[in-house]
């Protein structure tokens, strides 16, 4: 793939030509036909290993049915996607309906580390792929130049011109190859609208981030959570399933029991403290001792995350306490503060020498993290985070925060509840003497504080409280550990 040359921490920057493959509607066949795409899948598989294998390519990742690949040579990838095209094109399916596979190309650095790569040329990839369709190959003009003169027999290059794409400030210019027995009705593009998600699945597959392999919250933690959405639940029915855990259980009631909540007496059992402290607090508990038993990791210090996301939390209670705008509870309010940064601790765990990477950025300069992440990743912590947040089915107003507390304008009828959460993440900086630069979407704090009915007085005593908090903040993060 190249001499490595500069580094980013483990990481070796290489250039390569990446080729990403996806089977188009594979899930809702796999509802239908399911013994019918058992072996479709096998005979697919077989087809695209032979290809890459044929002209020198190497599978890094393979996700369901997708394959991720990697050329020293482009013309060597133009040629395997040639013939992954040519031959399922050939094949009987035992499908009702033929397999139709999405082919994506493009060239540039990108980071290699543990076998894996990320960085923005195999972001670009994976958004040309969201716009492929089945049976279609695409390719970026950086590909085309290297292999314009060194085309497979029978086979020509379509320029389709200029394709704008998701999160991507420019447009990408595009070619779509043309073979023999390639269908007319794929002269045409997928969906290529830039402000909507492009076939979200495909997407996310290909982004350093991986969502199929993003650590789910343990078992116990999930069904705690249905049970607790469910109006008819009592506090002895979440106390039945969190029991099950001894160590979560533990946690929980540390937690409880710590200076944070203040309790002159103490609480003993579960359903004990769902009583006492309410659904939601526990609630909040839960998902933070859970996440925090997921996403161990031992590169970044997660203290600080932790130590951030509850002070967050805290301003986010006692904002809502002052503010005659925002229609949710203060224990809501609480919740959401804890899980605003999620996607932060997702960086951290699956891409950790590139989010140190972001890390330096922001302290080194007067560049926001959304600035740092966008530079290398192309994508944003809340973008990240509200795919996770669908993932664990959490409710909606609690994504709609992670989602959009740097730009709560975009958040529709949870815009106030997502000024709110903005506005804490900003106290919890600045009382954390965290240099903190805003980002612009925040519309800056009068802004914030004119959504929520509030005055420089709140943001004032917000502060102070946080600062008599410091102590009791601490206890809840030592807790959770």
């Amino acid at each position: 793939m190249g001499p490595p040359g500069s580094t980013l921490g483990d990481a070796s920057l290489i250039t390569a030509t990446f080729l990403f493959t996806d089977i188009e509607g594979s899930t809702s066949l796999w509802e239908r036909e399911p013994e019918a795409m058992r072996v479709a899948l096998q005979r697919h598989n077989a087809l695209l290993s032979s290809a890459i294998a044929r002209h020198r390519g190497c599978v890094f990742k393979t996700v369901g049915d997708a394959f991720c690949v990697t050329f020293d040579d482009g013309a060597d990838a133009l040629a395997a996607a040639y013939q992954i095209q040519t031959s399922l094109g050939a094949e009987t399916w035992p499908t009702r309906a033929p397999l139709r596979v999405r082919v994506a190309l493009h060239t540039g650095p990108a980071y290699l580390c543990e076998g894996d790569y990320f960085g923005t040329t195999v972001n670009r990839c994976a958004r040309l792929l969201a716009v492929t369709r089945g049976g279609q190959t695409l390719l970026t003009a950086a590909t085309e130049t290297l292999l314009r003169a060194a085309l497979p027999a029978h086979s020509t290059l379509r320029d389709t011109g200029l394709l704008r794409l998701r999160d991507l400030p420019r447009p990408v210019h595009v070619f779509q190859l043309m073979h023999p027995g390639l269908s007319p009705d794929l002269l045409e593009l997928g969906d290529t609208s830039g402000g909507h998600k492009l076939e979200a699945e495909p997407i996310a597959r290909f982004r350093p981030i991986d969502l199929y392999e993003v650590p789910t919250l343990p078992s116990v933690v999930l069904h705690a959570l249905r049970v607790m959405q469910d109006p008819n639940s009592g506090a002895t029915a979440v106390e039945r399933v969190i029991v099950h855990d001894l160590a979560i259980s533990a946690k929980i009631l540390r937690v409880a029991n710590s200076a944070f909540f203040g309790f002159s007496r103490r609480i003993s059992t579960i359903a004990d403290a769902v009583r006492v402290l309410g659904f939601t607090n526990v609630q909040g508990m839960i998902i933070s001792v859970g996440a925090f038993d997921a996403f161990r990791t031992e590169r970044l210090n997660l203290r600080e995350f932790w130590t951030h996301s509850i002070t967050t939390a805290t301003a986010a209670r006692f904002l809502r306490l002052r503010s005659p705008v925002v229609g949710c509870s203060p224990d809501e309010a609480f919740t959401a503060g804890i899980l605003h940064d999620i996607g932060k601790l997702i960086f951290a765990v699956q891409a950790e020498p590139a989010y140190q990477r972001v890390l330096e950025l922001r302290r080194g300069s007067a560049i926001s993290s959304l600035e740092a992440e966008r530079m290398l990743f192309e994508f944003t912590h809340p973008e990240v985070g509200e795919m996770v947040a669908e993932r664990w089915d959490l409710p909606s107003r609690y994504v709609a925060a992670i989602a959009h507390h740097h730009d709560p304008a975009g958040a529709g009828d949870e815009s106030p509840f997502c000024a709110l959460i903005g506005l804490a993440d900003r106290a919890a900086y600045a009382a954390l003497a965290v240099d903190y630069t805003p980002s612009e979407r925040d519309g800056g704090l009068t802004a914030l504080l004119d959504t929520l009915g509030l005055d420089s007085l709140h943001w004032q005593d917000c502060l102070h409280h946080l600062q008599e908090a410091r102590q009791s903040i601490d206890a809840f993060v030592g807790a959770i550990q």
